[in-house]
C-alpha cells in the first residue's frame, strides 16, 4: 500500500490521538489559547499552504460569534500588512513550525502583539518562539498534509469552541463523528474507481465552497496539484457565479461542498445550474434529498464549521485516484521539499 493511502485510511487514529491530548495533556494549553483570543480586539491567524486552508474554517467560526479574526498568508502578513495589525493576536498555524516564512514572521512579530503558535513540532522554532504553544499530536504524513492537516482542523475547531465557552460540546460533538470515520474512510477507498468517470476528461477540476467549505476548496486544489500534478482552481461559490462561469462546457468538471448549513441550499442550486450547462459536477455533504439530477458523494453529518474536516476526505481520494490514472508514482513530490527554508529558490528533495 502506497504511504499516501495509509496517511488517508489513517486518519481516524491520528484525528483520536489528537482529541486525546487537545482534551487531556494539552487542555491547560488550549483552554490558555481560548482565553487570549476571547480578549483580543483582533485574531489574525496565519499559514502557509494547508495550514492556511486550515485555518479559513476557524476564522469563520469565531466571525459569526462576533470575534474579529481573519486569516493571512504568512507571506504576504510580512512583506506587506504587518503594520495593519499592531496589538493584534497572533495566530501562527505550521505543521513543521520551520517554513522560512514563519520563521520570519515570528521575528517580525516580536513587541507586536501576543503569538499563538500550533505546530506539530514541540521542538520547532513556532513552538518555541510563541507566547503560548500548542502541540497538535498529529500521527506524521510522508510529504502531502493529510493526516496533519485533519488534525489540525480538529484542533482549531476546539480552539474556537472553547473561545465561545462551548469547549465541552465539541468534544463530545467529535467524539460521535469519530466513531463514523474508519468504515466511512475505508467505503470511500473501495469505491475509488466510481471517480473514474468524473476524472477521465483531462480538463481542470474547480472546487467550490462557501463559508467554513472555502477552505476546503482551496485545500481540494492544493490535493489535486499536489498527489496529481494536475491543474485544480479552487473559489468561493459566489465568486465563480460572476464571470468563471463561462468556463463551463462538456469538459467542465465541478466539486461542490454544501454542508449543512446557512448556503448549503445556494451550492445545490449552483450544481444543478451547472449539470444544465453540460458540465459534470458532484455534491459533497450529507443526506442528500434531491439526486435527481447531480450525484452525491456522502459525508456524515456534523456542523459546517466542522464538516472541513470529512469533507476533505473524498477529495483525497480523488486526487489519489487522478495520480494512479496518471502513472504517478503516488505521494512523491517532484519540486517542493516537504518544508520550504528559502524565500527566493525551490529547492528540490526532501529536507
Amino acid at each position: 500500500m502506497p504511504r499516501l493511502t495509509a496517511d488517508i485510511l489513517g486518519q481516524p487514529a491520528s484525528l483520536n490521538r489528537v482529541l486525546l491530548h487537545q482534551c487531556g495533556v494539552g487542555r491547560a494549553a488550549l483552554l490558555a489559547a481560548a482565553a487570549r483570543v476571547r480578549a483580543s480586539r483582533k485574531i489574525v491567524i496565519v499559514g502557509m499552504g494547508a495550514s492556511l486552508n486550515a485555518a479559513i474554517p476557524l476564522e469563520y467560526l469565531l466571525c459569526a460569534h462576533g470575534l474579529d479574526a481573519l486569516s493571512i498568508e504568512a507571506g504576504e502578513l510580512l512583506h506587506y500588512r504587518l503594520e495593519a495589525y499592531e496589538g493584534a493576536t497572533f495566530l501562527v498555524v505550521s505543521r513543521s513550525g520551520e517554513s522560512i516564512e514563519i520563521v520570519k514572521l515570528l521575528s517580525a512579530l516580536r513587541g507586536r502583539g501576543t503569538t499563538i503558535g500550533l505546530t506539530n513540532d514541540p521542538d520547532s522554532t513556532l513552538a518555541r518562539g510563541a507566547d503560548i504553544a500548542l502541540e497538535l499530536q498529529s500521527l506524521a504524513d510522508e510529504m502531502v498534509a493529510i493526516q496533519t492537516h485533519t488534525g489540525t482542523l480538529l484542533t482549531l475547531y476546539l480552539l474556537g469552541m472553547a473561545a465561545i465557552n462551548e469547549l465541552s460540546r465539541a468534544q463530545e460533538e467529535l467524539e460521535a463523528l469519530l466513531v463514523l470515520l474508519p468504515n466511512w474512510i475505508a467505503h470511500q477507498l473501495d469505491a475509488l474507481t466510481s471517480w473514474d468517470p468524473f476524472l477521465e476528461c483531462d480538463a481542470p477540476v474547480y472546487t467550490l465552497g462557501r463559508g467554513p467549505s472555502y477552505g476546503s476548496a482551496l485545500q481540494g486544489a492544493l490535493l489535486f496539484s499536489e498527489i496529481a500534478k494536475a491543474p485544480a482552481v479552487g473559489m468561493a461559490v459566489a465568486s465563480f457565479r460572476h464571470g468563471p462561469v463561462e468556463v463551463v462546457d462538456s469538459r467542465f468538471r465541478g466539486l461542490i461542498f454544501a454542508p449543512q448549513g446557512r448556503t448549503r441550499e445556494l451550492n445545490v442550486a449552483m450544481a444543478h445550474e451547472l449539470v444544465r450547462f453540460g458540465g459534470s459536477v458532484r455534491l459533497i455533504g450529507p443526506e442528500a434529498r434531491d439526486n435527481a439530477t447531480t450525484p452525491w458523494v456522502l459525508t456524515p453529518s456534523c456542523s459546517e464549521f466542522l464538516a472541513p474536516m470529512v469533507e476533505i476526505v473524498p477529495l483525497q481520494m480523488a486526487a489519489l485516484r487522478l495520480a494512479q490514472l496518471r502513472g504517478l508514482a503516488v505521494g512523491s513530490f517532484r519540486f517542493a521539499p516537504q518544508v520550504s527554508r528559502d524565500e527566493s529558490c525551490i529547492a528540490v528533495g526532501r529536507l
